[in-house]
């Protein structure tokens, strides 16, 4: 099967790997799509380091190909998406439901070989099944939006509350569109002009430079961080008014620096949020099958396989906001 590896920074290539075999509780998914995500890019990047070879990749949709002898309750052909964090399944997180912070948990991408591959074997607990109706393309957006779900619940009761959110990334964009579900009335800070004008598209009632002094004085009662750098940490501070909450989604490869002081003279709030526990999964899924999520209009460039290399240059570029890789030519 081919399988994208990375092999250095900066460096990738399609080869050919071993078909994986399924064990007794997992299944064989026929991989259709992978969207590349900041996770990503840190590693190509060179910013986090890896064990090369390594396949990248965790955001994904495919077909069921191959089940575990204990399995019975899969098909072949099912359409699926999957939770690519596994929880060791048996210490006080995983049992409380809260696999999403499991000191042992793998990652596919990013502790084990992750879905830049034809075909890829997981535990069948963390398989998905798709919504009637939905598209391949859509089911591989389902885990970022699962993301945002988890910052956007973080923050608690939105109705009525002023919402900032730092980084108009897809995670930025997709916490967004949730934020604005939950009453929220939301601006959107980011450097770069195309990715205000996309905030501005999908309803925040403003966008604008966090570089510049506009808007400088103004305090929100929830900031929640998505752009994953140090700066906007301390930003995520600053722009955080009396009593306010911060939640931060984003991981900085670097120490940030906070000014505490204020958090103490505010009574400040900041909380993380890290990937997302079942129910938030869940939630994103029904978001994304009733339409209430523009998901699949985030989707900027689409590549083969054997252009990975042109699909993460397409990705690094920050015009661009979710580009897809499609595995196979046929029709999954």
């Amino acid at each position: 099967m081919k399988a994208v590896e990375l092999v250095a920074p900066q460096r990738l290539r399609v080869t050919a790997r071993d078909l994986p075999q399924p064990g007794p509780c997992e299944v064989r998914i026929a991989v259709s799509h992978v969207g590349i995500c900041g996770t990503d890019m840190e590693f190509y990047g060179g910013r986090r380091a890896a064990g090369y070879p390594f396949v990248l990749g965790h955001e994904c949709s495919g077909r069921i190909d191959a089940v575990g002898r204990d399995m019975t309750d899969w098909e072949v052909g099912t359409l699926v998406t999957l939770r690519p964090n596994f929880g060791c399944g048996t210490c006080a997180f995983c049992l409380d439901g809260r696999d999403n912070i499991c000191p042992s948990s793998r990652g596919l991408g990013v502790t084990i070989d992750g879905c830049l591959a034809e075909y890829i074997v997981v535990p069948a607990r963390y398989v998905w099944r798709v919504p009637a109706g939905m598209d391949v393309e859509t089911a591989a957006l389902i885990e970022p939006v699962a993301v945002a779900e988890r910052a956007v619940q973080r923050a608690g009761p939105l109705a009525g509350r002023s919402v900032l959110i730092l980084g108009a990334g897809p995670i930025g964009l997709f916490a967004l569109q949730i934020a604005k579900l939950a009453g929220a009335e939301v601006r959107v800070a980011d450097p770069v002009a195309s990715r205000r004008q996309w905030a501005s598209n999908l309803g925040a009632v403003c966008a604008f430079d966090p570089t510049t002094d506009e808007m400088k004085s103004e305090r929100f009662d929830v900031v929640i961080e998505t752009a994953g750098v140090p700066e906007t940490v301390s930003v995520a501070v600053d722009r955080a008014r009396p009593g306010g909450r911060i939640v931060l989604t984003g991981i900085p490869m670097k120490a940030a620096s906070v000014e505490t002081r204020w958090v103490v003279w505010r009574e400040l709030q900041m909380v993380g949020s890290f990937i997302y526990e079942l129910a938030d999964f869940a939630r994103a899924c029904d978001r994304v099958a009733r339409g209430e999520i523009r998901a699949l209009d985030l989707v900027t460039a689409r590549f083969s396989v054997d252009r990975a290399a042109e699909a993460f240059e397409a990705a690094a570029s920050r015009d661009g906001l979710k580009v897809l890789i499609k595995m196979r030519e046929e029709e999954c």
